[in-house]
């Protein structure tokens, strides 16, 4: 039997190639013990980047496999302090999908099981702000704010918050509602859409539905790796079951978003929003969806999203800053990152395309950039 060091965590991770789940596994490989679970052959740059990471190619909707892998990992180590669950599925439509059903209602089940059985210590359950309505006006979200399904993906994070939840008495969990999560080539579709309006030289770059008020928390990659490493070392003090926002504080709205990007122009002149009304928007939206369809490339945004115009998910994080004494880093914030964001988008186009097109698809792969040295991320979670 293989032992963990005292000091170390022994940590298993779903969706560990993905977008999110990557970062975290390089980053708690460093001085932890990891088992890495995804259903995606991880890349050469991955497994070089987190050489002692142990990698199972497995489905979490197999459940026989996966309680193996646990089985295998409580043998070798002889526990398991912790369980990252952050595989999942999700698309921008309106339509129920039955993965939505497979992997992240039924998908969740098995990990929770698995988890229960081999003596798992906590679960870390991936859930989202998105599955949250945005707050009457005046008013912020709160962890204690209830979920919704109004849209197919916030409704099965609600189910997974639900079961998460009624197992906690047998396997303590932490839900993390997790924000925008972006990285210094942005990889976050509904930022990268607006990125391609208003970075770019078209005839729409001053366009913005609304009257700029739309607004969503964002939280920068590191600074969630951070938030998960609070979780873990502070799993002690936490109470059987547990939210957090992984979040800034506030939220963001395009508007300051729209001053920013325009402000790193060389001209630096102060530009002024062209106000479209969602109504006209939504006759626009149309229009560029079939053609979409047509050329195989169909835009990020859906007609349902033209609802929320306005009205912003803005997040409270106070319990969760007091409870971890964590808080997002002022030079990791949307507004701070967005000149080196902006100067990707210019200088290196195809290698920003290619990592929006990955995350998009949820065909993330995890890659090294050789001329200088810095690994960074492509694509998406399971």
């Amino acid at each position: 039997m293989l032992m963990a060091m005292s000091n170390h965590k022994v940590i298993v991770i779903t969706g560990a190639a993905g977008f999110i789940g990557s970062a975290l596994t390089v980053d708690l490989a460093a001085d932890h013990a990891v088992i890495a679970i995804d259903r995606r052959e991880p890349s050469q740059a991955l497994l070089d980047a987190a050489p002692s990471v142990i990698w199972r190619q497995i489905d979490i909707g197999d459940e026989t496999a996966l309680d193996t892998v646990f089985k295998d990992a409580a043998r070798r180590f002889d526990r398991i302090d912790c369980v990252l669950h952050f595989a999942a599925f999700y698309h921008f439509g309106n339509n129920w999908r039955p993965e939505y059903q497979r992997t992240n209602i039924d998908g969740t089940e098995v990990v929770i099981n698995a988890g229960i059985r081999n003596g798992a210590e906590r679960l870390i359950f991936a859930s989202s702000l998105g599955a949250m309505l945005p707050p009457s006006k005046g008013k912020m979200l709160t962890e204690r704010s209830p979920v919704s399904d109004y849209i197919p993906y916030a409704k099965s994070k609600a189910v997974g918050e639900a079961l998460i939840r009624d197992s906690s008495k047998h396997l303590p969990a932490t839900v993390l509602r997790i924000a925008g999560v972006f990285s210094d080539w942005c990889e976050l579709p509904p930022l990268d859409s607006l990125m391609r309006m208003w970075a770019g030289q078209g005839p729409f770059n001053r366009v913005m539905v609304g009257r700029g008020e739309t607004a969503i928390p964002y939280i920068h990659r590191d600074d969630l790796c951070r938030l998960v490493r609070c979780c873990i070392e502070q799993d002690h003090a936490t109470p059987p079951f547990e939210i957090f926002f992984a979040s800034q504080h506030g939220a963001v709205s395009h508007r300051q978003l729209f001053d920013c990007i325009h402000g790193t122009r060389a001209d630096a002149a102060p530009a002024q929003p062209i106000f479209v009304r969602p109504a006209f928007a939504r006759i626009a939206l149309y229009g560029q969806r079939a053609l979409g369809r047509v050329i195989g490339r169909p835009p990020f945004e859906h007609p349902w999203m033209l609802d929320y115009v306005d009205r912003p998910w803005v997040a409270d994080t106070t319990h969760t800053r007091q409870k971890l004494n964590w808080d997002c880093r002022d030079d990791y914030s949307i507004c701070h990152r967005l000149p080196t964001v902006v100067n990707h988008f210019r200088r290196d186009r195809r290698s920003w395309e290619r990592r929006s097109r990955a995350r998009k698809v949820a065909d993330y792969v995890y890659s090294c950039d050789l001329p200088n040295n810095a690994c960074s991320q492509e694509g998406d979670q399971q």
